[in-house]
């Protein structure tokens, strides 16, 4: 005699919902990344130092000086946003100045200089701060020692 099986619910698990999930996901993530990327227009490499101090500087203007010597914003989204001269970069200074004065608080300038600018253009951008006013300016750079830097520019040639 043959026993007929009754037919149950099927017992594998549906695995469209968690594909979609999956993918959402990734997607998710790769348009978060390229907003990480597009922060970071121009590129600086800070060089290395022994013993930095560290400051807080989230409330600071900061500014990177490139190895080509543009100077700009260090957030620039865009390559336009460069100054075309340093007049414009200390007409904005005095702005950031007075506005960090008028609430209460001390202003300070980070300048991230890229390890193979100029020395001369780092220079001119510090004496662009200082005729602004503002005194408190400090320089990035990465822990680490002075020689490691180097070997590395030499090794990205």
């Amino acid at each position: 005699m043959k026993l007929r099986v009754p037919l149950s619910p099927s017992d594998d698990i549906d695995m469209t919902p968690m594909i979609d999930i999956v993918f959402q996901l990734i997607i998710f993530f790769m348009i978060a990344s390229s907003f990480v990327e597009e922060a970071k227009v121009y590129k600086v490499t800070v060089p290395k130092a022994e013993a930095p101090m560290t400051i807080s500087t989230e409330e600071a203007l900061k500014i990177a000086v490139t190895a080509d010597g543009d100077v700009a914003p260090a957030d620039a989204t865009d390559k336009a946003q460069k100054y075309s001269n340093l007049k414009d970069l200390v007409d904005e200074l005095k702005l950031y100045k007075e506005a960090r004065e008028k609430a209460g608080k001390e202003p300070l300038v980070v300048i991230r200089g890229d390890q193979d600018a100029r020395h001369k253009r780092i220079v001119e951008v510090w004496n662009a701060i200082r005729s602004s006013g503002i005194r408190q300016v400090s320089f990035q750079v990465e822990p680490g020692k002075p020689e490691d830097s180097g070997k590395a520019a030499k090794a990205k040639e």
